[in-house]
């Protein structure tokens, strides 16, 4: 396939413009980049899948121009007549005229990686973010797959319509490499190169692409392994790539691609990390803008780029479906049934980790809400210290008679009036988990609930369910069973 050309970059304004235009106008970067590889302006766009991983969207373009932030309005102080001269006007250490001088350096740095490329990183950071220069130059493909195919004239329609799903299958593989490299090659590597001359240092670079390089990595040895020597073999016999040339491969997906487990469980994060940096960050925003019209990067933008992984990640099984609906024999049937199976279980996978993931977040949050619990109250200090260590309540320790992968979760809370003695009544808050109710006090001075009885394991409740879901219990504070109540809420009984 040969490379498209990506579209010229647009017009640059503000002081990166004024800058450029004093040095006589426009310049393009290289058009190779420190790895060997060229960007293509784009190709098919995939479209995400909505049946895993269907959470993250990327924030909106533009967020931090909306609110005013761009880093192009900082002006420099009015100068001041004195004595027939102009003089600047603050003190050395403004904040303004710091941000003035750091914009402005900002300008002359793009300014410098616009004309001459992007630096070579030290050889530590090179080792890491750099991905097997060289490696890119097998990564290309003919313009269609009937270029490779002599015969493809005679073949059937049905034929036709298979090789076409199996040709988007590698291109679009090709596109989404290409894609990932403009994480590492252009952002991160620009990141780390102004963090090498003091600028953008409250940016942490591991934050927003840390595991981007392994990504690349796997999806370059699949390439090597599986997809490579599919096409290497077209080529070389001239007949109709075999889907059955790329079941070992997928049938060994989740292995592959253990890196998205990882990015997946972060995405969310990721994006709610580089969303603040770009709406409170001038200069990280300058910094996204250049690199938006950058030739490199098709005018992809942060948040497009960092949801790319979980898009590909769940575009395989539409792409292997593709091919499936496409091809008659039985035996290719079976095979890409077997190849969707695998790439769906690592998906579940996936989705499990993340679920738990998030259920973990949960509990957490739960748990500094809830104080320490005071099993007895101490009659001397010497009591006191002897007790302290059991006056703790570690939520987040696993279930009691359960596998590890389950974790416990917070199922509902609010706040009830239990009896205190023969005609008190005592408001108290209530919290279910999975495998214990505590009964707490919420506390005047802060946000936190002390627990006030002895923990109630839910094997030693009674359940009814009642008519109205909204109401936790009925009357009392916990009432045993009797007929005609179970009509209203969630009734209970210690057994």
């Amino acid at each position: 396939m040969h490379a498209l050309s990506p579209p010229d970059e647009g017009p640059l304004h503000g002081l990166v413009a004024s800058r450029i235009e004093t040095y006589g106008g426009r310049h393009r970067a290289p058009a190779q980049s420190t790895a060997g590889s060229r960007y293509p302006r784009g190709g098919p766009m995939l479209d995400p899948s909505h049946q895993y991983l269907q959470h993250y969207v990327p924030f909106a373009k533009g967020s931090g121009q909306a609110r005013g932030l761009s880093p192009m309005k900082l002006r420099e102080p009015e100068p001041e007549k004195r004595h027939g001269g102009h003089f600047r006007v603050g003190l050395p250490h403004s904040p303004k005229l710091k941000d003035v001088t750091k914009a402005r350096e900002l300008e002359v740095r793009l300014h410098t990686f616009s004309m001459f490329g992007m630096p070579r990183l030290p050889p530590e950071e090179r080792r890491h973010w750099e991905i097997g220069e060289g490696r890119d130059s097998g990564l290309a493909v003919e313009k269609s797959w009937r270029e490779l195919v002599p015969e493809h004239k005679e073949m059937s329609r049905e034929l036709c319509h298979q090789q076409e799903a199996l040709w988007e299958l590698l291109t679009t593989e090709l596109i989404y490499v290409r894609k990932l490299k403009i994480m590492t090659d252009l952002l991160a590597a620009g990141l780390l190169n102004l963090q090498r001359v003091g600028l953008l240092t409250d940016v942490s670079v591991e934050t927003l692409f840390g595991n981007v390089p392994s990504l690349i990595r796997a999806h370059q040895s699949f390439w090597e392994e599986v997809l490579g020597p599919a096409l290497e073999g077209m080529r070389a016999s001239g007949q109709p790539l075999d889907p059955l040339s790329l079941q070992s491969g997928f049938l060994t997906f989740g292995q592959r691609f253990q890196p998205y487990v990882q990015y997946c469980l972060r995405v969310k994060q990721t994006m709610a990390y580089a969303r603040k940096q770009q709406d409170n960050n001038p200069l990280f925003h300058a910094f996204l803008q250049w690199c938006e019209k950058h030739k490199r990067s098709g005018r992809q933008t942060l948040g497009d780029l960092l949801i790319k992984p979980h898009q590909r990640i769940t575009k395989y099984p539409l792409l292997l479906q593709a091919v499936l609906k496409r091809s008659p024999g039985t035996q290719a049937q079976e095979a890409l049934n077997a190849m969707i199976a695998a790439v769906e279980s690592f998906l579940r996978h996936i989705n499990g980790q993340v679920r738990q993931g998030e259920e973990q977040e949960s509990l957490v949050a739960a748990a500094q809400r809830i104080g320490p619990y005071e099993v007895l109250e101490p009659p001397s200090e010497e009591v006191e210290k002897s007790l302290r260590p059991f006056s703790t309540l570690d939520l987040t320790s696993p279930m009691l008679g359960v596998a590890p992968k389950h974790t416990r979760q917070l199922l509902l809370e609010g706040p009830v009036r239990v009896k205190e003695g023969r005609e008190g009544k005592l408001d108290v808050y209530l919290f279910l988990f999975s495998d214990v109710l505590l009964v707490t006090k919420p506390q005047r001075k802060g946000d936190k609930a002390k627990v006030i009885r002895p923990p109630l394991m839910l094997e030693k409740l009674v359940f009814r369910p009642l008519r109205d879901p909204r109401r936790l219990l009925s009357r009392g504070a916990f009432p045993s069973p009797s007929p005609g109540e179970g009509e209203g809420g969630v009734g209970m009984g210690i057994k």
